[in-house]
């Protein structure tokens, strides 16, 4: 998606929107340009639904590292960025403010898109006029899942916000959070096509039909709608390939077979560059090394929960997966001096060494693969009823053998029970470092189960007050606090998440 990736400029929209909700409380400026007269074109709504993407690249990079990365039992830190290591956050965490400001900006730069296409007087066709307003919905969609997941019951502002009153919503139910994701993705698999045509408005690397109906599979599988799941899933299956596994992040394949939708990261000075090779890389390599791979030989020490369930030894023998996500790269233990060289691991899975500084990288990251499909439709159809040697083994066996492993059969994965925990082996060791396993653990309902080993290392116990049941599937469920400067800049918005105050 070249031409699409450096396309993503800021714009228009900023004009009248916004950096979050912070920002749409202020008081309303003077000389604002009205809706109508901001789309008066098909190129403005382009420009417009280009913005709604803007917010992806810098969200999907320190902020989702600490909210899912350190915040699961894959990752940790030897430095002092401690909160969701050790689940200390509170209510003024910086990077929770992050998450809702940067969702909301996308959503109100989507509702904009999409209450006002209606003014763009000619379209050129009704491909680009449908799949303007099917990736507005697509990104709605997804900025919401990501808000509820990480917060629970938000407020649902579904319409342009010309005022203060516009955005001084209360927190509305989980349920109905639900209802919207599920009514814009099925609007979204209607309006977009299943790939692009090219040209303006219309290049590669935009959310696709298949992105909506993979992303509305893991909307319904979250909420444990198993047989929405599997459909929705299996209508992805075919679509695509399984490719080599390094090749999902090293830049040779981006918007290719193997993956769905992609954040599209741009070269240095075209763009927002990839930084998360300098977030991961060691301080002997210019990086910060601010998340490292749990791994149980370290037995606690670094200043952090390193060990306990490590994600080092979750690969089995053979797995090719393991050396792309993770690596010693050889050198030196600056954790602990008294080890020899090459006994600490870095997450290695997006490093990208042709780079001269490692926070360039113009390398795309997946945000939905291919091999999600099939682990999504797998957990599904078990979930539904476990069937020996079924369409559910086929998947699960696909991502093995694709990663050198052997097929595993009904004589290994006898029931339901030993099928499940294999699809969470898979996913765990498939999709480590790409913001899904903190969101699996809590959706599970054994995020404290996973995390209290590490923390049992410090003397430390699970904050379980800030945990709850998850109000559809009764799951315990950990949330992150609403920011404090929500409370203030909306005085309707409601309670505090429980555990905070």
């Amino acid at each position: 998606m070249k031409n699409f990736k450096y396309y993503i400029v800021l714009l228009i929209v900023t004009i009248v929107l916004l950096n979050g909700c912070s920002d749409i409380l202020e008081p309303e400026p003077q000389g604002q340009i009205s809706v109508e007269d901001l789309f008066v074109s098909e190129n403005d709504a382009i420009t417009a639904v280009n913005g709604i993407y803007n917010v992806l690249p810098e969200f999907y990079q320190s902020t989702m590292l600490r909210l899912t990365g350190l915040a699961s039992d894959d990752g940790w830190t030897w430095r002092n960025e401690l909160e969701t290591d050790i689940f200390i956050v509170e209510q003024s965490f910086n990077h929770s403010r992050f998450a809702w400001q940067d969702m909301y900006t996308g959503i109100t730069r989507a509702n904009l898109v999409i209450h006002s296409l209606a003014n763009v007087p000619e379209w050129s066709s009704t491909e680009l006029r449908d799949a303007s307003e099917g990736q507005a919905r697509f990104l709605r969609a997804l900025y919401y899942f990501n808000l509820v997941r990480l917060f629970g019951e938000v407020p649902l502002i579904e319409d342009v916000v010309g005022n203060k009153e516009d955005a001084s919503l209360p927190r509305s139910s989980v349920s109905d959070v639900y209802s919207l994701i599920k009514s814009d993705l099925t609007n979204a698999i209607a309006l977009l096509p299943i790939s692009y045509s090219g040209g303006v408005g219309l290049e590669e690397g935009r959310a696709t039909k298949y992105a909506a109906q993979l992303l509305k599979a893991y909307v319904h599988l979250e909420i444990e709608e198993w047989s929405d799941a599997e459909a929705l899933a299996s209508q992805v299956i075919g679509s695509g390939t399984l490719l080599d596994f390094a090749d999902n992040f090293n830049g040779s394949n981006e918007n290719g077979t193997g993956s769905i939708f992609e954040v599209q990261y741009a070269s240095l000075g075209s763009g927002v560059t990839a930084n998360q090779n300098h977030w991961y890389a060691p301080p002997s390599f210019n990086g910060d090394a601010t998340t490292l791979p749990t791994d149980d030989n370290l037995n606690g020490t670094g200043g952090g929960p390193s060990s306990g369930g490590g994600l080092v030894q979750a690969f089995e023998v053979g797995d090719l997966r393991k050396d792309v996500t993770v690596s010693t790269y050889g050198i030196p233990n600056f954790i602990d001096a008294t080890q020899p060289d090459g006994s600490l691991y870095f997450v290695n899975k997006f490093y990208n060494a042709s780079v001269a500084e490692l926070g360039n990288s113009s390398w795309n990251v997946p945000i939905l693969r291919y091999a999600d499909a099939l682990l999504v439709s797998a957990e599904a159809l078990n979930e539904s009823g476990y069937v020996a040697d079924g369409t559910a083994f086929s998947y699960l066996n696909a991502i093995r053998t694709n990663a050198g492993l052997n097929a595993l059969t009904s004589a290994d994965l006898p029931d339901q029970s030993s099928f499940r925990d294999a699809i969470r082996q898979e996913r765990r060791v498939e999709f480590a470092f790409e913001y899904k396993r903190f969101f699996d653990l809590n959706r599970w309902g054994i995020l404290e189960d996973r995390i209290q080993p590490q923390l049992n290392f410090l003397g430390l116990n699970f904050p379980s007050a800030k945990a709850s049941a998850h109000p559809i599937t009764g799951k315990n469920y950990y949330l992150y606090p609403v920011p404090d400067v929500e409370f203030v800049n909306n005085p309707v918005l409601g309670d505090q998440n429980p555990g905070y105050d």
